[in-house]
């Protein structure tokens, strides 16, 4: 048996090489969600809108010395950032001029300028260009920004190789193509975005000084934090849960086969899982990081149970196998019933729309299912080989004694005093239902971050002093070629932009649009003399195709930012600050209702981006709990039903494990916790961890309250006969799950310390309520 579960196991290990890390924002969404499928497609059309952005602090950008320093930075930037698709600043903005026989487009600091009065000159063209207020430029002077396009698709071969092995080599160098074919194009890689803004940081810290402050900010690089706190956070909480293990394990038994099989036993559940992950392409997400000490905490507990029971009778008895049988005999159920519960609490996120959340339901309830397997299989085969001494049970007897009068007091309180107890548990949960109310959604990444965080700083400067660091991309498909030279088309475009511009409250507002009719606006005025009175949108067809047509063979490649090759499909950048994802909803709600008044039906208008993403996610992520909460209940109290065989005293041994979720709703409440995609999940995997308890009580319960037919004593001997492993299990579980309150990040940090208060509710809920209900019920 050994050999043929440690043959299978290192079959399934073999596969963690195609285990990968996903931390982009539509990685949230399943590949077939139609609005991540519309965000490949703006992609492929227009190119990668994950950027990284600078801002760089000074007195005032427009001296000479500032001026200097910040385009050695650009072309160093430019020519050493790996998978660079575009840069611009200051030093590259678009300066369009006109003549009476052509059009010219350059760099606004092509040269810097020689004297302060050509500085002038050029402060004067940036002021009097509206394009560049808020995007590259502050309103006050003293913020510029660099912004960086990455490639849209990988140049990673198929063994996920780089093209180029040296990062010293210029971005130039670089092929803007992918290695794999045409067919087989694959956006750029987690992999690859990290490379990116490591050279940034790389380099921006060379520059760094007092009057030229640089700040890295972006959704690139906020993802790319995200992933590089799991993995500091995934190794120090695997290392803590298993060190907060071994000592309780020690604690416990005393034994080096106590701390040594159970250890053995989760981690190789912990292998098997992120195998089967690896089997099935499921990567690991901000969401699924939290499984290997999730497994590690959730776990250990179906060993406890039965080695406590199996130490127990082997110390008595002196006879391996005996102990065993009676091990197996005495917890084999409860602990496949306990496991099949938590599994069912987790399973039901595998519905889920959120895909890391659906990963998580799908592979931890494999992962717990598994664990159950190596409990009942591996770890009998394991003790029956193993040279393991009886102890004397001198010492234990005392300890058992003291822990039994323990025990047998907290019986006699629930006998004495049921309905009291109830009554006071029964204003706590109508108290908390009444608080639940008050609960506050929220999901903000960046808000995860400590408050002195440089992208927590970053993003916060983009927003309050450069009008967004995020944005909505709009698609306008006018479905017919050439449609944008329509006057009426790109009227409403203009139209659209400006009611944008408009939308305003005390929690978001729209800083700034980019689309089309900006460079044509832009070119317009150019040829005419630099007029300000024609900064606008011609209103001839053939005016404007042959505006355009001048712009683009100016030598600047701007325009296809904005518009596709047929001149059918144009793109329009929304910049709004990063907002939480529920503003974000109730944002995009108004700006498709200026779609519909400002467009016309034949006109094809959608919303996608990283923005758009955020609310699917969140709104998402409240329905998608919200069954989760509901499948989970209904499962597990399908199973308490089977274990009890009494349908109404299977329905009100429930209660005590929704009480825990109440009361956790009552502290987030207090402490004004927001119920993200994190605490979110508290809910379902507290109910399936809290039933354990239940589970094992009740299991006991029954039978004892059947051979003696009488509650009183069916309670003081469930308490003697399994209050002992409740204790130690609880214990473990919420010392396991306090260990993420070590995490860099607040949500995983309010994860932990929830999740850990509602088991805790749940054993008192257990040692209390259960017991109360019991008394007043059976009779």
């Amino acid at each position: 048996v050994i050999f043929f579960v440690l043959f299978i196991m290192i079959a399934m290990a073999s596969q963690l090489k195609n285990l990968t890390v996903e931390t982009s924002t539509e990685g949230f969404l399943h590949k077939n969600d139609v609005l991540r499928i519309q965000y490949d497609k703006y992609k492929e059309q227009f190119g990668n809108d994950d950027k990284i952005l600078l801002a760089i602090q000074t007195k005032n950008v427009f001296n000479l010395e500032f001026l200097k320093k910040l385009k050695i930075l650009h072309n160093e930037l430019k020519n050493n950032v790996p998978y660079l698709d575009d840069i611009n600043s200051l030093i590259n903005a678009r300066n369009t001029k006109g003549t009476k026989e052509s059009l010219i487009v350059d760099d606004l600091f092509k040269t810097l300028p020689k004297d302060k009065q050509a500085l002038v000159l050029k402060k004067q063209l940036v002021d009097n260009n509206p394009l560049l207020k808020d995007l590259v430029i502050d309103k006050d002077g003293t913020i510029t920004t660099i912004i960086i396009d990455l490639n849209t698709y990988t140049s990673l071969d198929k063994n996920g190789k780089d093209i180029v092995q040296n990062d010293e080599i210029s971005a130039d160098e670089f092929s803007d193509e992918p290695v794999v074919s045409q067919e087989e194009k694959e956006f750029l890689s987690d992999l690859e975005s990290i490379r990116a803004i490591t050279k940034v940081n790389e380099i921006v810290k060379k520059y760094n000084s007092e009057d030229f402050s640089i700040l890295v900010s972006g959704s690139a690089v906020v993802a790319g934090e995200l992933k590089a706190s799991m993995k500091r956070d995934m190794q120090k909480f695997i290392k803590l849960v298993l060190l907060t293990m071994a000592i309780v394990l020690f604690i416990m038994f005393r034994r080096v086969s106590g701390i040594f099989l159970p250890l053995l036993t989760v981690i190789l559940t912990i292998v098997s899982t992120l195998s089967l992950m690896g089997i099935f392409q499921a990567p690991i997400t901000v969401v699924t990081q939290i499984l290997p000490s999730f497994l590690l905490a959730v776990m250990i507990g179906a060993s406890i149970h039965l080695l406590a029971v199996f130490y127990n009778e082997y110390d008595k008895t002196h006879d391996k196998k005996s102990a065993l049988r009676h091990a197996m005999g005495h917890s084999a159920f409860a602990i496949v019933m306990t496991s099949l519960t938590t599994a069912a609490g987790l399973w039901s996120f595998s519905f889920s729309a959120i895909a890391p959340v659906a990963d998580l339901g799908n592979f931890a309830s494999m992962g717990v299912i598994v664990g159950l397997l190596y409990t009942l299989v591996l770890l009998p085969a394991l003790l029956s080989v193993l040279k393991i001494k009886p102890k004397s049970l001198k010492n234990d007897d005392n300890k058992s004694n003291k822990m039994d009068k323990v025990l047998l007091y907290i019986s006699s309180i629930s006998i004495k005093y049921p309905k009291r107890i109830i009554v006071i548990s029964s204003i706590i949960i109508f108290v908390s239902l009444m608080l639940a109310s008050n609960l506050r959604f929220s999901h903000n990444p960046v808000k995860w971050f400590n408050i002195d965080n440089p992208i927590r700083v970053a993003t916060k400067l983009f927003d309050d002093k450069l009008k967004g660091s995020s944005a909505f991309e709009i698609v306008i498909d006018t479905k017919t070629e050439n449609g944008l030279y329509n006057p009426k088309i790109l009227n409403e475009i203009d139209t659209f932009a400006t009611h944008l511009m408009q939308l305003k409250n005390d929690k978001y507002y729209v800083g700034k649009t980019v689309t089309i009719t900006d460079v044509l606006k832009e070119t317009n005025k150019a040829l005419h003399a630099n007029d300000e009175k024609f900064y606008t949108i011609p209103q001839n067809k053939d005016l404007i195709a042959q505006e355009l047509f001048l712009f683009s063979n100016s030598g600047s490649d701007d325009l296809e930012d904005f518009v596709n090759s047929s001149f059918s499909k144009a793109s329009m950048t929304v910049k709004v600050p990063y907002l939480d994802a529920i503003d974000y909803i109730q944002l995009l709600k108004e700006i498709k209702l200026l779609i519909k008044q400002d467009f016309s039906s034949d006109t094809k208008v959608y919303v996608t981006g990283i923005s758009a993403l955020l609310a699917k996610i969140m709104s998402a992520s409240m329905s998608s709990s919200a069954i989760s909460y509901a499948l989970a209940l209904v499962l597990i109290t399908i199973m308490m039903l089977v274990l009890v065989g009494h349908i109404k005293i299977g329905l009100i041994s429930m209660i005590p494990n929704i009480a825990p979720i109440l009361v956790m709703t009552t502290i987030m409440v207090i402490f004004d916790m927001p119920l993200d995609m994190f605490t979110m999940l508290i809910g379902a995997i507290a109910i399936g961890l809290a039933v354990d308890d239940t589970v094992h009580f009740m299991h006991n319960f029954r039978k004892y309250e059947l051979e003696f037919n009488d509650v009183d004593i069916a309670i003081q001997k469930t308490f003697l006969g399994t209050g002992r492993a409740m204790i130690v299990t609880s214990i473990v579980l919420v010392l396991g799950f306090f260990v993420f309150m070590g995490a860099s990040m607040s949500n995983i940090f309010n994860f932990g310390l929830l999740t850990g208060i509602a088991i805790v509710a749940a054993l008192l809920a257990d040692f209390f309520l259960v017991p109360a209900l019991m008394k007043v019920i059976v009779h």
